[in-house]
């Protein structure tokens, strides 16, 4: 099921860099294929701006995915008289001239409400008196421009920003597990720019000691980036990147034999002196391997060693977790797309239904962008948006947690809802600042926790934490 999707939808994308093609249907109000263009005259564009083709294209494709399910949503929603939604995808190819030169055709469109952006953020980022000239929005989901300080006045951001989960995941590997050695294996390039510079301050900070390799293209520099970092006997290894670049290093590992096996085993100078000085002196090495957001994907080939952390969104968890929202755009995923929604598209599908919210309560000729910013504590299909002149980012800092690979058997319960090539749980104490205490919202803590107080009561330990791993400090491997 998914090749053929992927299929269908690689042949959209370039159907779409010919004008007027509109798949097999033009009259059809709802298309389940990308539309390079308007097909009515009396319809506001929601547009998609994203990676189509290339090895990118599953950025695109799920981001089409998620919104082309939201825009059936704002028109099955509609009031008499209400004009319809319309997507129309336009395929950057991954390239940010390109999507610059994309974005400026959508801002030709007359009827133009909004942007959910997938492709590369450099070419988002430049893209302000554009989007400000017509009064549309633009939504990013992919990359990070909080963290490169590019949000502005009409660019807001529906993916986590690398600079939480940094965060996180120094104080994770320091605090939680008590390494005191962490690598960091990186792309070149601004992408990875964030995440590399946030986790090198928040070790230092926490005064462990940060290691960092930048890399090129292929395995071989994997390779060579590695070996360094053996060198170093790193304790913990954090990888921002996609999820080639994930799964390439958890395979070089496994080559090394360097394969992670347990905290214990994971350890070198914090190891006890002789074990830490035996260990030196040989080729010893089994780190810990965490990542970002682009960790957590059915594109990580390499098989995950239990305790392998990566650091997310709550949301992320839509095709599993019993929180009515996400349940509920599960379930309209499945019937739209006759799949479970394994990747990002529950983002595009928030960052769409947002633009069609906003669109809606704008008053004629109103800057949609300033509509956008009064949502005040809205669910769609993820957890709770709140957005304001100074707040353009739809995935709050509090919302970011570390999700982790659980042990076989480890965690019960729906079960069946998490695929063999996407095992990830939350890891509970993950979602705790402290450790201890969750900062789940209240209004989840019923569907998630056991034995769950009143919402008005003081948050629940982290460990009653059901449908994850919910063990506390002292476990061996997470």
């Amino acid at each position: 099921m998914r090749s053929m999707r992927h299929r269908a939808v690689s042949l959209a994308a370039v159907c779409l860099l010919s004008a007027g093609c509109v798949g097999d249907d033009p009259n059809r109000e709802f298309p389940r294929m990308p539309l390079g263009r308007p097909t009515r005259s009396d319809s506001l564009v929601v547009a998609l701006v994203g990676t189509l083709s290339g090895p990118d294209a599953w950025r695109g494709e799920d981001a089409f995915e998620g919104a082309d399910v939201a825009v059936h949503e704002l028109n099955r929603r509609r009031e008499p008289g209400d004009m319809p939604f319309e997507l129309v995808a336009l395929d950057d190819a991954g390239d940010p001239e390109q999507a610059r030169r994309r974005l400026a055709e959508i801002a030709g469109l007359e009827r133009a409400v909004g942007v959910v952006y997938a492709g590369p953020p450099a070419g988002l980022a430049p893209a302000e008196d554009l989007l400000a000239r017509v009064g549309i929005p633009a939504i990013t989901v992919a990359g990070d421009l909080y963290g490169a300080r590019a949000l502005t006045p009409h660019i807001f951001q529906a993916s986590p920003s690398n600079v939480w989960a940094a965060r996180r995941l120094a104080s994770y590997f320091l605090r939680d597990r008590r390494y005191r050695t962490i690598g960091i294996i990186a792309p070149r390039g601004s992408e990875a720019d964030v995440a590399v510079e946030e986790l090198r301050r928040a070790l230092q900070d926490r005064n462990g000691s940060a290691h960092v390799v930048r890399i090129g293209d292929g395995r071989g520099s994997i390779e060579r980036g590695l070996a360094r970092l053996r060198a170093r006997r790193v304790e913990g290894l954090a990888v921002p990147g996609g999820p080639e670049t994930f799964s390439t290093v958890l395979d070089v590992l496994a080559d090394m034999g360097a394969r992670y096996r347990s905290t214990a085993q994971a350890r070198v100078a914090s190891a006890p002196r002789r074990v830490r000085r035996r260990r030196m002196r040989s080729n010893w090495w089994r780190p810990q391997v965490a990542g970002f957001d682009g960790a957590i994907s059915t594109r990580v080939t390499s098989p995950l060693p239990p305790g392998t952390v990566a650091a997310d969104s709550l949301a992320r968890g839509v095709h599993f977790l019993p929180v009515p929202e996400f349940e509920e755009f599960d379930a309209k995923f499945r019937r739209w797309w006759d799949q479970p929604p394994l990747g990002w598209e529950q983002r595009a599908y928030d960052s769409a239904l947002a633009i069609g919210w906003a669109a809606r309560r704008a008053e004629p000729g109103e800057d949609i962008a300033r509509s956008l910013e009064g949502l005040d504590g809205v669910r769609f299909g993820g957890m709770d948006i709140v957005l304001g002149h100074d707040d353009h980012t739809l995935v709050d800092q509090t919302q970011v947690g570390l999700w982790t690979v659980p042990r076989p058997g480890e965690v019960a319960g729906r079960a069946g809802r998490r695929p063999a090539n996407l095992p990830w749980v939350p890891l509970a104490r993950g979602f705790a600042i402290d450790g201890k205490t969750t900062d789940i919202a209240p209004g989840d803590w019923k569907h998630l926790f056991r034995r769950p107080p009143p919402t008005d009561a003081p948050p629940p330990p982290a460990r009653r934490m059901r449908f994850a791993v919910s063990t506390r400090r002292a476990d061996p491997l997470h």
